[in-house]
């Protein structure tokens, strides 16, 4: 692969995105640019590392200082990819990746064009469900995740990659494979 790629993962909701490009990034030593969000975290005692937490607040005046290579509405929240980190990591020769749903990924691929890889991640309608509820997932996010399952699923045929994730190691090692070629 010729010179810093953009390494997005996306996918279904539950499919184990999140730690599959985790495993991935640590073992090709990409960096990972973490999204912005203005929703609480999940666990306020513990926030989520993948994410920055802001006040709506910031992220708007953030947004219309062009500080974010995408943003995305979702239930109410905003999400963003910090434009600072992304082309700063890039012009120093290194990759990154980033987790994004399908609109996210679709605007890093216009904006970056061919440096951008997309790895599509899914699982079937069952196992987001039984993913999501060991997690205590409230009914009503799982439910809006199946609702949506299928109209996710239809994007996997956008990305350059795409992969069942039944276990997790198994499948990070079939995309560190598939990266290197």
């Amino acid at each position: 692969m010729l010179g810093p790629s953009i390494f997005v993962f996306t996918g279904t909701s539950g499919a184990g995105r999140k730690t599959i490009a985790r495993k991935v990034g640590e073992a090709l030593n990409w960096m990972a640019v973490r999204s912005c969000t203005t929703r609480e975290p999940r666990n306020p005692a513990a926030p989520d590392k993948d994410y920055r937490y802001m006040s709506r607040e910031q992220f708007d005046e953030w947004d219309s200082e062009g500080k974010f290579a995408q943003t995305a509405s979702i239930n109410g929240n905003r999400y963003g990819v910090p434009r600072h980190e992304l082309e700063a990591a890039l012009s120093a020769g290194n990759s990154v990746y980033l987790v994004l749903n399908r609109e996210g990924a679709e605007a890093i691929r216009k904006q970056y064009g061919d440096c951008t890889i997309r790895i599509f991640i899914y699982v079937d309608k069952i196992t987001v469900r039984e993913r999501l509820e060991s997690k205590g997932t409230p009914y009503e996010t799982v439910q809006r995740y199946l609702d949506s399952y299928t109209e996710e699923v239809t994007y996997r045929s956008k990305c350059e990659y795409t992969f069942e994730n039944v276990n997790a190691d198994r499948t990070a090692e079939l995309i560190r494979t598939a990266v290197a070629r």
